[in-house]
């Protein structure tokens, strides 16, 4: 018998949510006095956490009653 498609176990048994931090690419610019390095980021880290089974996402400060 093949193994349960993973969606099937986390509707029956429930999701295993792991924890992921998502960082945004950081671009490195010479200063004015071009001996500097500047440290620029366009975006906000994303904390987020995701099943193990099926890949569905949630925020990291949601929670599953």
């Amino acid at each position: 018998m093949p193994p349960l498609p993973k969606p099937i176990f986390c509707k029956l048994l429930g999701h295993t949510w792991q924890h992921h931090v998502e960082d945004p690419k950081t671009v490195w610019t010479a200063s004015k006095n071009m001996c500097e390095l500047d440290q620029e980021s366009q975006e906000e880290p994303r904390f987020y956490q995701r099943c193990a089974r099926c890949g569905a996402e949630r925020d990291w400060d949601e929670k599953d009653a």
